[in-house]
């Protein structure tokens, strides 16, 4: 069954007094509990596909379906709330807020939809246990390792239970063997929760980890054989 549906999505940019098409007539579906690599040359719009998909940005034509829920017909009020519930984030650079503990950043999304039970921050602090930093909750990110804090975001990116799982280049900044740990936390935790993973990368190693891989070479999105 698909969990996302993008039909005929159209995206441009203007640049100057020229207009620049990035995306042209993207049609793809992504089933429940698929691990997908999105694959492409810099700047061939893998970043704004992922943005449209996570309701971050609106297409100038076409649709996006999340299961039942068409973005495309949402306000961007309503795009943010539908991500805070259903769609968890991972970037390459980390996005952890200086000022929070690593604890406070992992609960931050729980604060956002409300989820504030004493069972549900049990959760997560499970979930930062997983990541195999749980004795680090009360530490400042700046006090983390790259490897280390790239985990606290897939972590926090986790916690809510989102269907739906973007990552951006999450080992873009990372050297090789962290970035394997990394990956190798992602793709476990993402499949222990049955969760629909896509993930930007330039990386042939990362791409041969996915059941499919998706390719964008001139706006156009080419499906390639599944692994």
């Amino acid at each position: 069954m698909a969990l996302v549906e993008l039909t005929a999505i159209e995206r441009r940019y203007r640049e100057g007094e020229r207009e620049r098409c990035v995306l042209s007539g993207v049609d793809v579906a992504i089933d429940q509990g698929e691990r997908v690599a999105l694959v492409g040359r810099s700047g061939s719009g893998k970043s704004t596909l992922l943005n449209l998909i996570g309701g971050i940005d609106r297409p100038d034509r076409g649709r996006v379906r999340i299961a039942d829920t068409d973005l495309t017909a949402l306000d961007e009020t309503a795009r943010t709330l539908f991500r805070r519930h259903h769609i968890g984030f991972v970037f390459q650079f980390f996005n952890l807020l200086p000022t929070l503990t690593v604890a406070e950043n992992l609960l931050l999304p729980l604060e956002l939809t409300g989820e504030t039970s004493q069972a549900r921050r049990q959760e997560a602090l499970d979930l930062l246990e997983r990541v195999g930093l749980g004795d680090r909750g009360n530490s400042y990110p700046e006090r983390l390792s790259g490897g280390e804090q790239q985990r606290v975001a897939i972590a926090r990116a986790l916690v809510h239970r989102p269907s739906l799982l973007l990552a951006d280049e999450p080992t873009g900044t990372l050297d090789w063997e962290t970035g394997e740990r990394v990956l190798d936390v992602l793709f476990e935790l993402s499949a222990v929760q049955g969760m629909t993973l896509l993930i930007v990368t330039h990386s042939d190693e990362v791409a041969e980890r996915a059941d499919r891989v998706l390719r964008l070479h001139e706006g156009r999105l080419q499906d390639e054989a599944g692994r």
